[in-house]
């Protein structure tokens, strides 16, 4: 079957959408989630290239979604937008001053020799990284990319180094878990949406020890499913590495890097804004002749055209209603008594909710209200906050069920594949954590 047959196929969920109208939706909803379910099946396929799947997505959002300009390009109007390609760029800069070469490499080619080493190494770096790049998405980028440079410096397979690689993406999420501080974007918020004050020493309480659990399990889990890349393998330098003096040129890079790092972690003293900082600091590599036109490259236009296209899903899901249509029919899976089954449903709810609306961000905004509306008077709000937002957290089949999946699919740190591979098994992992882990360790800490 050759790529236009394959492409016509692709239309066919979309054409019984307009044909039923599932849950009596109107035209132009059912128009937004036909061109929803096509353009997700072109860009889990790659049978149409992102960019132009992601305007046909745009173009069908502002069509028949009727949504306001700024839904419908809500990330390139936020900082995000400006702080991933100041990232992608401040990156490059301290690729080609080689100052993780330096700093980091020498630690690793001693300490880190093997697969399941590399992956705590990389659980260590989000865990210091923490408060010294408060930023989640700019220390992920610059994480993900010393630790690539360092990858390609050893003689590991490239299957080995895009599993690593994928490693640092899922534990990134899961880092992120065990601290309300760790991501001052999805964790602060869903505090907002659920309509808490919750604050970090009591998020630390009920989530620091069983997300280490958690994590111990994830890992587990990890390593089974790759066992071929993480079981027994072990790598070595290239080449024999000799700890190299900082030229010049090098400490005044280092310089800036650090001087950008403490801005980052005194932004809570100072409050300038994160891409403000990271913009002087990458003006800064610039004029040191450290970065120069040509590394405008290093900026990847079509991860920004997806990620537009996907960060205004949840947001128009929600302004046409479809939201929600939605959440209004998944209230009938609610038992009459709380219980196990009550949880379950909570938790099946709101992965099903993500599923569709693949932000976090505007799941947790539709999913919290809703359940705090339902389960009031079944389950305590502090527990319903947290099932939501651990069901949906680690939770993705697809690369724009993350943005951080999104950014490593798109920057081929890893293939798309791995995506579903450790997604599917990954949904019975949560269930199994907030059963196993969670509630049990909630009733002990008196939640």
């Amino acid at each position: 079957m050759d790529r236009v047959q394959k492409t016509a196929i692709s239309f066919l969920p979309s054409i019984c959408i307009l044909w039923l109208r599932p849950f009596g939706m109107s035209w132009n909803q059912s128009m937004v989630m036909a061109g929803l379910f096509l353009v997700l099946i072109w860009w889990s396929t790659g049978l149409v290239h992102k960019i132009l799947a992601s305007w046909v997505l745009l173009v069908i959002f502002l069509m028949f979604g009727q949504a306001p300009l700024r839904t419908v390009f809500s990330f390139p109007l936020s900082d995000n937008f400006w702080l991933i390609i100041l990232c992608y760029l401040f990156s490059r800069g301290i690729e080609n001053a080689h100052i993780a070469e330096k700093v980091m490499s020498p630690f690793l080619f001693r300490y880190v020799n093997t697969s399941i080493k590399m992956l705590l190494a990389i659980i260590l770096f989000f865990c210091a990284a923490m408060y010294v790049i408060p930023q989640p998405l700019a220390r992920l980028i610059i994480i993900a990319n010393m630790v690539r440079i360092h990858l390609r410096r050893t003689d590991a397979s490239e299957e080995v180094q895009e599993v690593l690689l994928f490693a640092v993406f899922v534990f990134y999420v899961i880092v992120n878990m065990a601290c309300l501080d760790a991501d001052i974007i999805l964790n602060t918020s869903a505090i907002g949406f659920a309509g808490l004050g919750l604050g970090n020493l009591q998020w630390l309480r009920y989530m620091l020890v069983p997300t280490i659990l958690y994590g111990l399990l994830v890992a587990g889990v990890f390593v089974l499913i790759f066992r071929r890349q993480m079981v027994r393998v072990s790598f070595r330098p290239r080449q024999q590495e000799e700890r190299e003096a900082f030229t010049g040129r090098e400490r005044k890079v280092l310089a800036v890097v650090l001087a950008t790092v403490g801005l980052w972690m005194t932004s809570g003293l100072h409050g300038i804004n994160p891409t403000l900082i990271t913009l002087a600091g990458t003006l800064c590599l610039f004029l040191l002749g450290d970065l120069k036109g040509k590394d405008l490259s290093a900026v990847d236009v079509t991860t920004l055209f997806f990620l537009t296209a996907a960060f205004c899903i949840g947001g128009v899901m929600k302004y046409t209603g479809i939201a929600d249509i939605i959440f209004s029919k998944a209230g009938n899976l609610f038992p009459p008594q709380a219980g196990a089954g009550y949880v379950l449903a909570m938790i099946l709810v709101t992965m099903g909710l993500h599923l569709i609306l693949g932000s976090n961000t505007t799941t947790l905004s539709v999913v919290l209200p809703g359940l705090m509306t339902i389960c009031e008077g079944m389950v305590s709000g502090p527990r319903i906050l947290f099932i939501a937002y651990i069901s949906l957290t680690a939770h993705f089949l697809l690369p724009f069920h993350a943005v951080a999946i999104m950014i490593g699919v798109s920057n081929r740190y890893f293939p798309a594949k791995f995506v579903a591979k450790f997604g599917i098994p990954m949904m019975a992992v949560i269930i199994a954590g907030i059963f196993g882990i969670y509630i049990p360790y909630w009733s002990w800490a008196g939640l």
